[in-house]
């Protein structure tokens, strides 16, 4: 039985080496910043198509519950990671939509594998 298409990943790359955006979430946040980030990347990872609607209540309050952060804290978070780049500005500020563009590129290989485009920026 072949095994369904997804376009999800079960893992991703971590970097052992802290960048800016880490760096500056931790030193604001202590360790929620840092948890935020990568609790999000997993959100990012196991989401059809690696975007995720955080307007959608259930959504927001599913991202709020797995990260253990209060509602005023994800959203100065997430818009810090706009501001830095991280996230795709337009999309959080607009629709509260969550795309990292550096995320998906870093999955280029999984889908190069799969014989599959990696998904698009959301419209």
């Amino acid at each position: 039985m072949a095994r369904s298409k997804t376009n999800t990943v079960e893992y991703f790359p971590h970097i052992a080496k802290q960048g800016k955006t880490l760096f500056i979430l931790e030193g604001k946040y202590g360790n929620d910043g840092y948890a935020f980030w990568f609790k999000l990347l997993e959100i990012l990872a196991t989401t059809e198509n690696h975007y995720y609607d955080a307007g959608d209540t259930a959504n927001w309050e599913y991202l709020l519950a797995r990260a253990k952060v209060s509602d005023i804290s994800a959203t100065e978070m997430l818009s810090l990671l706009a501001n830095l780049g991280n996230i795709d500005a337009d999309l959080w500020f607009g629709s509260k939509i969550i795309w990292c563009q550096a995320f998906v590129d870093n999955l280029a290989e999984v889908y190069r594998k799969r014989q599959r485009e990696v998904p698009n920026k959301p419209i």
